[in-house]
């Protein structure tokens, strides 16, 4: 393994086990929520088109991974080490999908989609190296980033995922991005149905609204036809 990808699995490696805390901690909102498939979410707006890159380097649309399946999508870059920040999203979807994993109403259902914020280091053969680590099971998770960040640019804009990049005292980038913790809960039909924030992203929420939605549409499937 090469002294980068070495280096970059560290930081990873770093950055999981600082959020652990906050994705894992209990949610005493947790025991209360209704019982799947007894509240509606409501639409809120429509998943925007866009040109990404897959893990192998190919163009794709995010239509292909935000059709068809329940889909939760959430925005990340691989060096991000905020407790609060891309953290709690990989652990809240390792858990999430983990617990789909076995069972019946979501495991052909559900698809969880990680969009990159930061082009410039997240390459395809970056993605590819996570979506390996993640690779297997009924539920797949995929890794997709613009080409640049110009290109990623309407994207975030549709989305309302604000970036800033972090610069030192000479103006230079130091490599963090902030920007807010969101995961997008998508149906089937390409509709975001919910938004979450670190302070409302929990596995048990989140699995509770999967499996409402995936009720609602019983025909989702997340097989995907890649070109």
């Amino acid at each position: 393994m090469s002294a980068r990808r070495s280096g970059l699995r560290a930081t990873i490696a770093f950055a999981l086990a600082l959020g652990a805390t906050s994705a894992f901690a209990v949610d005493p909102a947790a025991t209360r929520l209704p019982a799947p498939g007894s509240y509606v979410l409501h639409s809120i707006q429509s998943a925007p088109e866009a040109s990404l890159l897959d893990a192998q380097g190919r163009r794709t649309s995010l239509s292909a991974y935000t059709r068809g399946a329940v889909t939760a999508l959430g925005f990340f870059y691989s060096r991000c080490a905020d407790p609060l920040g891309c953290p709690v999203a990989w652990s809240t979807f390792e858990e999430t999908r983990k617990q789909a994993e076995t069972d019946p109403l979501l495991k052909g259902r559900l698809r969880l989609v990680f969009v990159s914020l930061d082009p410039n280091r997240d390459t395809p053969s970056v993605l590819r190296m996570l979506e390996t680590q993640e690779r297997g099971g009924d539920v797949p998770w995929v890794f997709l980033v613009g080409a640049s960040e110009a290109e990623m640019t309407p994207l975030l804009s549709a989305m309302g995922q604000n970036i800033a990049y972090e610069t030192d005292r000479a103006g230079r980038r130091t490599g963090a991005i902030n920007h807010m913790l969101k995961v997008f809960l998508i149906d089937p039909e390409g509709w975001v149905r919910e938004i979450y924030s670190t302070a409302f992203l929990t596995t048990e929420g989140l699995l509770n609204d999967l499996r409402t939605l995936a009720m609602e549409f019983p025909d989702a499937s997340n097989a995907v036809a890649l070109k």
